[in-house]
């Protein structure tokens, strides 16, 4: 929803990214990154992650108790998803919680969930990372959101 915002986010390219563009979070209080991926396009009767894609910026703030999720979207509520979401930690701190892994690319990945596609005919599963506390966040490079074989 404010993806577009320039005062919030600035869309920019990166060398060593898969992608033409990428998004960087400049400073914003309310965070909620979703990423959708069909059933019908994944493989049969099969377990799948969803990794967050990202690098932080040198002084990254606020992104602190950050939730995530995985949900088929046709099925399970905004409300049901948020009040199981785990906690993820993006700077390797916290007990409990997941943390951040560096890929071989550089680039470092956070796992957001996982689910098992059975048949292909659950609609659209849906990736959510969401921080709605009222303080400022900064620094968060996101590359994107990778569904893969678990």
């Amino acid at each position: 929803m404010w993806g577009g915002t320039p005062a919030y986010w600035e869309w920019l390219s990166h060398p060593d990214a898969r992608f033409f563009e990428m998004a960087k979070l400049k400073r914003i209080s309310w965070l909620d990154i979703r990423g959708k991926i069909g059933t019908q396009i994944l493989s049969k009767r099969t377990s799948y992650c969803a990794y967050l894609v990202f690098k932080l910026e040198d002084g990254f703030y606020g992104l602190l108790n950050v939730k995530a999720a995985v949900r088929f979207a046709d099925t399970e509520s905004d409300h049901e998803v948020k009040k199981r979401a785990k906690v993820v930690h993006f700077s390797g701190q916290g007990s409990g919680a997941r943390l951040p892994l560096i890929r071989s690319d550089g680039w470092m990945e956070l796992k957001m969930g996982n689910f098992f596609n059975d048949t292909g005919e659950d609609g659209d599963v849906e990736a959510r990372l969401m921080q709605i506390r009222q303080n400022w966040k900064h620094g968060l490079i996101v590359q994107g959101i990778e569904f893969r074989v678990e």
